[in-house]
C-alpha cells in the first residue's frame, strides 16, 4: 500500500496504475498471444502509448467460470492475463479455474488462510509466467482489469510452470475486514 506524494508527482508525470507493454514484443505478436484460439473475438486494443491502464477488477466468479467466447489452444474457456515482473519482465499467461486454499499456522495464533488462483503459461512452449522475484506483481487481463497479485510459483519443469496469485476480491475483502479501503485507481487532487 502506498500514498501518492503530490509534491513529487503532478499532472504532467502521473499516469496512475498501468502496465508498460514495452517494445520487446511486436504489437501484432502480443495481440495474437492475448487470443490464442482463432475463433476468439479480437477485442484487445494495444494502447498507442504502450501503457495498459488498470480499469476494474475480475471477480472470483468470472475467474471460476470464464466466458465461453474466449478459448485457449485446447478449446477451454480462459482468461488471458499479463504481468510485468521484476525478474521475468512482461509475460502473458492463462488463468486456471482451479483454486487453492493456503493456510499458514503460527504458534498460539489463529491460522491464516488465503485463496490462490493458478496462472499457467500461455502455451507449452512459452516458458514460465513468473520467476522468483516477481512476487507482488499485478496481474491484469487485456482490458486492464486487475485479477490479483502474484504470490509465488510451484516450480518449473521443461514444459510447464504454475504460478499463483491471490485474487483481488480476496485481498480487498480482507483489507476491509481490517478497516482499510484500497484505491486501485488513484488520481491527483
Amino acid at each position: 500500500m502506498i500514498k501518492v506524494d503530490n509534491s513529487k508527482i503532478d499532472s504532467t508525470n502521473f499516469v496512475g496504475n498501468v502496465i508498460d507493454l514495452g517494445t520487446t514484443i511486436p504489437i501484432d505478436e502480443f495481440t495474437t498471444w492475448m487470443f490464442p484460439h482463432p475463433a476468439n473475438p479480437s477485442s484487445f486494443k494495444y494502447p498507442g502509448n504502450r501503457l495498459l491502464k488498470f480499469s476494474g477488477t475480475i471477480s472470483d466468479g468470472e475467474m471460476w467460470k470464464p466466458s465461453p467466447k474466449t478459448l485457449d489452444h485446447n478449446n477451454d474457456p480462459c482468461i488471458m492475463v499479463i504481468k510485468r515482473g521484476n525478474a521475468s519482465g512482461l509475460t502473458v499467461g492463462c488463468l486456471n479455474t482451479i483454486r487453492s486454499f493456503t493456510r499458514v499456522y503460527f504458534k498460539d495464533q489463529p491460522s491464516q488462510m488465503s485463496k490462490e488462483v493458478a496462472v499457467l503459461p500461455r502455451n507449452s512452449k512459452s516458458g514460465a509466467f513468473s520467476r522468483p522475484g516477481d512476487s507482488g506483481s499485478a496481474v491484469v487481463d487485456g482490458k486492464g482489469r486487475l485479477a490479483g497479485l502474484l504470490t509465488g510459483g510451484a516450480g518449473v519443469t521443461e514444459v510447464s510452470d504454475c504460478t499463483y496469485l491471490t485474487s483481488i476480491d480476496f485481498i480487498l475483502k480482507r483489507m476491509l475486514e481490517h478497516g482499510l479501503k484500497a484505491n486501485l485507481y488513484p488520481s491527483l487532487g
